[in-house]
């Protein structure tokens, strides 16, 4: 499966390319085209799409100047507001993921600072050991040394 890296510039040409494409090149997009574009374009974002009576709603919302079309700054303001209904989908998500995760890290953290010290111990006695083991061995050659100019 090969992933296809979106872009901005990309996305605003899909956008712009679904409106015209869905107006049939007019200034406006009829009931009917309207209702079309949502029922295959939006069908994973928004709920309804099914029922026409809810995107005739949708559609008479958005028609800012009551022509009965949805004019491309109509279409515009659904694309945002969808854009922004998913932005805050998407937080919410993240929110509630971290607050998932954070009682575990709660839960971990006298347990990580308890072993902190152990840690710190053992390092130190390693330490303490090699310093050890070297201050031996020092005194080992110093011996030898003097043994040999005896």
């Amino acid at each position: 499966m090969q992933i296809k890296k979106v872009n901005m510039e990309g996305a605003i040409k899909t956008v712009v390319s679904v409106y015209l494409k869905s107006s049939k090149g007019k200034e406006n997009l009829e009931a009917k085209d309207f209702q079309t574009l949502v029922k295959k374009q939006l069908k994973n974002i928004l709920t309804d799409t099914d029922s026409s009576e809810a995107v005739k709603q949708m559609r008479q919302e958005l028609d800012s100047n009551q022509d009965g079309k949805v004019n491309f700054q109509e279409y515009m303001t659904l694309v945002g507001y969808l854009a922004q209904s998913v932005s805050q989908q998407r937080c919410t998500e993240k929110e509630t993921q971290a607050a998932s995760s954070v009682p575990e890290t709660q839960a971990e953290a006298p347990a990580a600072a308890k072993a902190e010290p152990e840690a710190e111990k053992e390092a130190e006695a390693g330490e303490a050991a090699k310093v050890k083991d070297e201050a031996e061995k020092e005194d080992g050659e110093k011996a030898e040394e003097a043994e040999e100019t005896s």
